[in-house]
């Protein structure tokens, strides 16, 4: 008698809560939305970065919490059998039928026996559908109108920075790309540095350039690159520290010394001579070399040694008279408005006397080292001339031991000069990558802006248009332009020939230098007057266009 009651029962509780999980699932995303707008609106209008913080993980995160509320609401909310009868009592018009039934179950009262029977009959002839309809409630338009409030918020809200969030945001990711990009400018600049600087294969060095590669914290970054600076600064101290205290300066010196070698009539005289004269110290040492290896294997005549001996005795002579003289010294002296004689003092003597006329300590440092300087090359020079003196042996003979001491002295000073370039290139690096650091850190001009038509009365800030040029003016009325003329001259037989060759009497006959030897020559001079810093070394390209144009034109 009671399955049909128990059956309308259970069809009623499954409807109940099915509406009840709707009804829960309604509120909690209407409550998430409403977080959601939230979270949108803290976002665009403040900047605290809410939304940016939410990755996938979290959104799973929440998203299952959700789910497990609604489903505890829904399990905690569950309706009893008398709850949903009473629903059927009252929503059928039963008169409590049904609530009746079931609270008499287990009673054999004829009351409670009559009341089953017309429970029954009653809930056969109901039907639940039309009075228990599965469908959402009200919550649900209350959830659907947040989201799509929250979706609109999200499309078409602009961004705001009421409380300043986003520019600091900004400021700080400006502040750590700058930072960064400070880096890699040091890393690029110091670079080339490093590798010039390991050739140099001094340990003292090692830790000069590992401050390279330590950033301070909480720095900007124009203090890491002046940083930078100073430490490549104090770098480049140090090797020009080291230059002096192994007398590099004194290689300089010795090549211009070297240069004042007049030329020779004799063929092996001239090229050794030369080899000296364009600094080439290992090209002369080979000269040498092969000599003693000739004499070794006994290929020399007695009249070829005696005549070699005489052109070393000659060269000999002419390094010493160059090792007595202090032109250069004296040149230097009178460039500092100083007399020349001070070129004969001793150290102490020079010292002295500069005090006297009250010249700085800087200067008068500078002064003693460059005549230290020219007292090393003096020395070397006599040194080698010492040695080439002592190549005979006694009677016009040429001496293997002598030969051997000369190809020493020389293979010390192509060392030196090695170590002078090396040093030279990690300086010339350093001053290059200062430079890239230093660029755009002064004050004042500087900078490229968008094009501006110039001022046509003054000069102005313009990038374009009218100005006033800086070109000078003529004074006179009758100016004139210039002219193309063309000298007439009479071409004679043979290729060109330098005067460098021979810078004292010329020798007559066919001339065998040919142009390109010539221009090779001239290169060579100009070289040595960059390295020497008699040209300016912003012009070294310059001239490497030009000789290159020379060749050129002789290939043709």
């Amino acid at each position: 008698m009671l399955e049909i009651l128990e059956k309308k029962v259970r069809s009623v509780w499954f409807r109940c809560s099915i509406n009840l999980l709707l009804k829960h699932t309604g509120r909690i995303l209407t409550a998430v939305g409403i977080i959601v707008m939230l979270a949108v609106l803290s976002d665009r209008l403040l900047a605290l970065g809410v939304i940016k913080s939410i990755n996938s993980q979290a959104i799973l995160y929440f998203s299952a919490a959700s789910i497990i509320l609604i489903l505890l609401l829904w399990l905690l909310k569950q309706p009893s059998r008398m709850q949903v009868s009473l629903l059927l009592d009252e929503r059928l018009q039963l008169r409590e039928r049904f609530s009746t039934t079931l609270a008499f179950t287990g009673s054999d009262d004829p009351f409670a026996d009559a009341a089953r029977s017309e429970a029954r009959q009653k809930a056969e002839q109901l039907s639940i559908q039309g009075h228990f309809p599965i469908r959402p409630t009200r919550c649900w338009i209350y959830a659907i109108s947040t989201w799509l409030i929250a979706a609109a918020l999200i499309s078409f809200m602009p961004q705001k920075d009421l409380l300043g969030f986003l520019r600091k945001d900004k400021e700080e990711q400006e502040r750590a790309e700058q930072l960064e990009k400070t880096k890699v400018d040091i890393k690029d600049a110091a670079d080339p540095v490093k590798l010039a600087v390991k050739q140099l294969g001094e340990p003292e060095l090692a830790d000069a350039l590992n401050k390279l590669d330590q950033t301070p914290k909480d720095a900007k970054p124009q203090d890491i690159k002046r940083q930078a600076i100073r430490q490549l600064g104090d770098l480049s101290n140090r090797i020009q520290q080291m230059q002096h205290g192994m007398k590099l300066d004194s290689v300089n010196q010795l090549q211009k010394m070297f240069r004042q070698l007049k030329g020779s009539s004799d063929v092996f005289s001239q090229k050794l001579r030369l080899a000296l004269a364009k600094g080439q110290f290992s090209q002369a040492s080979n000269i040498i070399s092969d000599l003693q290896k000739e004499l070794a294997k006994g290929n020399l005549s007695p009249e070829q040694q005696k005549a070699l001996t005489g052109q070393l005795q000659d060269l000999a002579k002419r390094l010493q008279e160059l090792a007595e003289k202090n032109e250069e010294f004296e040149k230097e002296l009178e460039k500092l408005g100083l007399n020349k004689e001070l070129a004969k003092l001793d150290e102490q003597q020079l010292r002295q006397t500069l005090l006297k006329q009250g010249l700085s300590a800087e200067n008068i440092e500078d002064i003693l080292r460059k005549a230290s300087a020219f007292r090393s090359a003096a020395s070397m020079c006599a040194g080698l001339g010492s040695a080439m003196a002592a190549c005979g042996a006694g009677a016009g003979q040429l001496s293997g031991d002598g030969l051997a001491a000369a190809v020493d002295q020389l293979n010390e000073f192509d060392s030196l000069q090695q170590q002078l370039m090396l040093t030279q290139a990690s300086l010339d690096e350093i001053t290059r990558a200062v430079a890239c650091l230093g660029e755009g850190m002064g004050q004042g001009f500087g900078g490229q802006g968008e094009f501006a038509e110039g001022l046509s009365d003054r000069y102005g800030p313009g990038t374009g248009g009218p100005g006033v040029g800086y070109g000078p003016r003529g004074m006179a009325g009758d100016d004139t332009s210039t002219e193309r003329t063309r000298l007439q001259n009479k071409p004679g037989q043979g290729p060109a020939i330098a005067s460098w060759y021979f810078q004292e009497s010329q020798i007559k006959g066919e001339a065998r230098r040919e142009f390109t030897e010539v221009v090779q020559a001239a290169r060579d001079g100009a070289a040595a007057a960059i390295s020497d810093n008699e040209i300016p070394r912003k012009y070294e390209e310059a001239i490497k266009k030009y000789f290159g144009r020379l060749e050129q034109s002789g290939d043709e």
